[in-house]
Order: C-alpha cells, then sequence, then structure tokens
C-alpha cells in the first residue's frame, strides 16, 4: 500500500497499515505521532467491532477536538490515519479509497 500519496495531503500529519494484532506493517508521519500506539489502537477498535456487531470487516472514523482518526480493514492488514480536524475530510477519504483500491 502507498501511503505516501496520503500523507502529502494537506493537513495530514500520517497513515499506516497494521496487523489484526496491531504490529505495525508500514507507517509514515510529518509529526511525532506515535504509530504504534496508534496501530494497536487501531486494531482494538476494529476487533471490538467485528466482535460487537459480527461483521467480516470494520472501519470506523472518530472526530476529536483537535483531529480525525480514520480506521479501515482490507486485506493487506488495518489500515489508519490521523489528520487536522480541519482538513478536507471528503478528499481525504477519496484518496484512502484510491489508495485502497490499489494494489
Amino acid at each position: 500500500m502507498k501511503l505516501n500519496s496520503i500523507i502529502k495531503l494537506s493537513k495530514v500529519f500520517g497513515a499506516g497499515l497494521v496487523s489484526n494484532d496491531g504490529f505495525i506493517i508500514d507507517a509514515q508521519f510529518t509529526i511525532g505521532y506515535d504509530a504504534e500506539k496508534f496501530g494497536a489502537t487501531a486494531a482494538r477498535i476494529v476487533n471490538r467491532i467485528r466482535k460487537s456487531l459480527d461483521v467480516e470487516k470494520a472501519s470506523a472514523i472518530f472526530y476529536t477536538q483537535k483531529s480525525v482518526f480514520f480506521i479501515r480493514e482490507t486485506e493487506e492488514g488495518i489500515f489508519f490515519a490521523i489528520c487536522h480536524k480541519d482538513a478536507n475530510i471528503g478528499l481525504i477519504k477519496i484518496k484512502i479509497e484510491q489508495t485502497l483500491k490499489k494494489k
């Protein structure tokens, strides 16, 4: 998965891909976020959603006062991205979808 195209977008702090148990497969951040912490959190959230809702694949978007946290389960692993709350969320979602479709 190419993370470069996502982290180059305006106000995107970083993106990554983790295994189902939260181990980093790939991560790129433009500022000092802890990729391992966000990766482990993304894996835990996806696993909880799958168990609770009995779904095959899970995704979520979390909004906070300062940022937006995207999580999506893919065939390659669990993708996550963090961006500023004022980022163009629609454009970022489109770019994430395009990146996930490319293999």
